[in-house]
């Protein structure tokens, strides 16, 4: 054997070696920075803020939620978090007996942060709900209520119910159209700067440009499909639609991001990148019109802890749309693969801000822990995590392949004339992390959606035991139930049953006192229970609740604590 080969053959092992010792190196560096990352982003958007929603919430309504009032309101108002859009015609008023009263007029007042309901005239007693729906600020349509009583009627009742629901072209249009738009986004952006960063001579090849006009085309017509849902939402429904609407969608930033992305989308489908360096230019400012696009579609579109919210949702979708972006070029463009050990080195890069970054935004997004696997944000989020786990080992087996000879190579860069499996089992797990983001997306997130129940039992002493429970902790319409259990010695037939108070306190929400109406049922059995009529929790927060029982040993006090969401 000739003397070099053979000093080829034992160097191997230890080039082998080296390179683990790097790549090991370079993934502990990754992790590190991602934790540092993580914990400096969540301590600067959580530690200390106010509890915050990702969709427009209720801050006050007049008159106020529950409320009573003497006389006829001129005009409902609806105070909100962030500035919105109203659904056209979707304002109502309607009474305990479903009838419908007419509001004159519906308008935004304050930035968009203000709906106000006009009511036709005076209205008689009674009990009504006050509804709209308005198009939040990262595109999702939240529906609006309030009850009040007027006049001689002080019981609100049960069947105010807002029980608004969307439906129509959007609901066909909303998950396609994103999925068109995140595939679209990686085969046109993600596939021009991996290339850029990678494999700079693959932009002048045929096949790029024919994966590029895909992507090109898939997201103009996904990003108009977005548009239509908007349009759809905006008049309630597509058949509705007016020209009043389409401006409408097209004066917030949404709408101007879209019209945007979508323009420069086609002139690069006609002038695909790589051809000459104006179409080059062209291609970069369509990558950050996209970027743009995709995330004020999405929850970086909330005005809540902005800019923290936009920054971490534009950065998470470069990164991502990169990485699968290179993944692309791996499985679509090149005819043998090559430069694979720089491809891995910028991959790992970008996989630690799509961690990093998707860390950040589920902190934010996903609260309490619990939520996790009891809100369907929570499953599908886990779901995508697993997803990615899988693409980046099948990543890893893909550099191991390549990088350490296990397959045919011919040159000096490492170039392979057939691809392993794992790059298309790779390419494969990106297109479902893709269809899991879309779906994730339109989700409500987790912090807006858990609720639990909150019970416990007041010992007052003497064999005197309340069971309280509250049916959702979820700021609004609540449920406290109050159980009691008769003693067998006492309460003969016609002596005085115990008697229950509740009322409710919080030092956060500046409310000293909420008194609970309770309506009592029974004795059933053994049992009495009191149930509250018409509770209504305003805001989120640590909650008192005081409980007063007055049985045969006198009137005695008790009282525990609860977070509402």
């Amino acid at each position: 054997m000739p003397r070099s080969r053979s000093r080829t053959l034992v160097a191997l092992p230890v080039l082998m070696r080296c390179d683990n010792q790097r790549f090991a190196v370079t993934i502990a560096r990754a992790v590190a920075f991602t934790w540092l990352f993580v914990v400096i982003a969540a301590a600067v958007a959580v530690w200390g803020a106010p509890t915050a929603s990702a969709h427009a919430t209720i801050v006050s309504t007049t008159p106020g939620d529950g409320s009573h009032v003497d006389v006829s309101p001129e005009v409902l108002t609806f105070e909100l978090s962030e500035p919105v859009t109203l659904v056209e015609g979707s304002a109502q008023l309607i009474d305990s007996e479903g009838a419908r009263h007419s509001v004159s007029t519906d308008r935004i007042e304050d930035g968009g942060r203000r709906v106000a309901l006009v009511v036709d005239g005076s209205l008689p007693d009674g009990a009504y709900l006050a509804t709209a729906r308005v198009i939040s600020a990262d595109t999702h349509v939240v529906s609006l209520s309030s009850r009040f009583t007027v006049g001689s009627v002080t019981q609100l009742g049960h069947a105010l119910d807002a029980g608004a629901t969307t439906t129509g072209v959007e609901q066909n249009l909303r998950y396609p159209s994103k999925s068109a738009v995140y595939l679209g986004v990686v085969l046109s952006s993600g596939l021009l700067v991996a290339g850029r960063w990678v494999w700079p001579t693959a932009l002048g090849g045929r096949r790029f440009r024919i994966v590029y006009r895909v992507g090109t085309a898939l997201l103009a017509v996904g990003l108009l499909g977005r548009f239509t849902v908007q349009v759809a939402q905006q008049s309630g429904g597509l058949l509705d639609a007016t020209t009043s609407a389409v401006a409408t969608v097209l004066g917030n930033r949404l709408g101007v991001a879209i019209a945007v992305a979508v323009v420069l989308s086609v002139a690069c489908f006609a002038f695909p990148p790589g051809t000459n360096r104006i179409a080059d230019v062209l291609g970069y400012v369509q990558v950050a019109s996209a970027i743009a696009a995709v995330t004020l579609g999405g929850h970086g579109g909330s005005t809540e802890r902005w800019p923290l919210a936009f920054v971490g949702t534009a950065t998470h979708v470069y990164a991502a749309a990169l990485w699968i972006g290179g993944v692309c070029i791996l499985a679509l463009v090149l005819e043998e693969v090559e430069q694979i050990e720089r491809w891995h080195r910028v991959a790992a890069g970008h996989v630690v801000l799509v961690v990093a970054t998707g860390l950040t935004l589920a902190i934010l997004q996903v609260r309490p822990i619990e939520a996790l696997l009891n809100t369907s944000y929570g499953v599908v989020l886990t779901v995508k995590v697993a997803l990615v786990a899988l693409v980046v080992v099948a990543g890893y087996l893909t550099y191991r392949r390549y990088r350490h000879g296990r397959t045919r190579t011919v040159g000096k860069r490492g170039e392979v004339r057939w691809r392993s499996r794992t790059v298309a089992v790779e390419a494969g797990l990106a297109a479902a992390v893709l269809t899991v983001t879309s779906l994730l997306s339109s989700l409500t997130p987790a912090k807006d959606s858990y609720t639990a129940s909150a019970h416990t039992e007041l010992d007052f002493g003497s064999s005197e035991i309340l069971d309280v429970g509250i049916d959702s902790v979820r700021r609004g319409p609540q449920t406290l139930t109050v159980r009691y259990r008769l003693p067998d010695t006492e309460y003969a037939t016609g002596a005085a049953l115990p008697d229950v108070n509740v009322e409710l306190s919080s030092v956060q929400a500046n409310v000293a006192r909420l008194p609970v109406e309770l309506t009592r049922t029974g004795p059933d059995g053994d049992w009495l229970i009191w149930r509250s009529d018409g509770l209504i929790v305003p805001t989120a927060g640590e909650w008192k609740v005081t409980v007063r029982f007055e049985g045969t040993h006198g009137p005695k006090l008790a009282s525990f604590e609860y977070e509402s969401l």
